[in-house]
């Protein structure tokens, strides 16, 4: 019984050391409130803002070019003119047609890649910053001679004072927000809220 007795009283001061070398981070919060975020989400704004513009101008264009091909189907039906102008009529449908699907095509292509755009711009920004941010917590680790650093996150429970996430922010040039006016310490939304614009069907109406 002693000898456990002195075992557990050996153990108990290497137990709270370490504990004393162990922080806990929130990522997301830290990257909220980084100073890289409001510049990358304006720019993710005005992006995605040209690119609704552009769908806007597709989908108009598409919009005119199928009222002119129903304007040419109704009038190649036109009973009252020659056989030979409604062959023409039709055939001129048929050309019309067949560019509305090509412009259909091409539209849908290029928001495509306009939504691809933006994921890998966003992704891009994300990358940078919270490479920036490790750097910032490696640092600051060595600084305070911590041992391991969690991301709070996966950690179900610590006790009050492991969290280092607003050391973090400010060391990185962000300003801690208020915990009594952002929910979990966040003043900006992640810019993964952003989603790009997709192009409607051409017989789809405009809304």
């Amino acid at each position: 019984m002693k000898r456990l007795l002195l075992a557990l009283a050996l153990a108990l001061p290497t137990c709270c050391l370490l504990a004393q070398h162990i922080a806990i981070v929130d990522m997301e919060r830290v990257l909220a409130n980084h100073p890289n975020t409001p510049n990358d989400r304006k720019t993710l704004e005005t992006t995605l803002a040209t690119y609704t513009e552009e769908r806007d101008k597709l989908r108009a264009d598409i919009e005119r070019q199928a009222a002119d091909l129903e304007k040419q189907v109704q009038e190649a039906r036109n009973p009252m003119i020659a056989p030979a102008k409604a062959e023409e009529l039709r055939k001129a449908a048929e050309a019309a047609a067949k560019a509305l699907d090509e412009a259909q095509r091409l539209a849908e292509s290029r928001m495509a890649e306009r939504s691809r755009t933006l994921t890998e711009m966003e992704r891009s920004f994300v990358n940078r910053t919270s490479m920036e941010i490790q750097k910032t917590i490696d640092a600051y680790a060595k600084e305070k001679g911590l041992d391991l650093v969690l991301y709070a996150n996966v950690v179900p429970f610590a006790k009050d004072g492991l969290d280092i996430t607003d050391a973090i922010i400010t060391r990185c040039g962000g300003t801690p927000p208020k915990r009594d006016t952002a929910k979990d310490g966040a003043a900006l939304p992640p810019p993964a809220t952003l989603k790009a614009p997709t192009l409607p069907p051409a017989d789809e109406p405009a809304k």
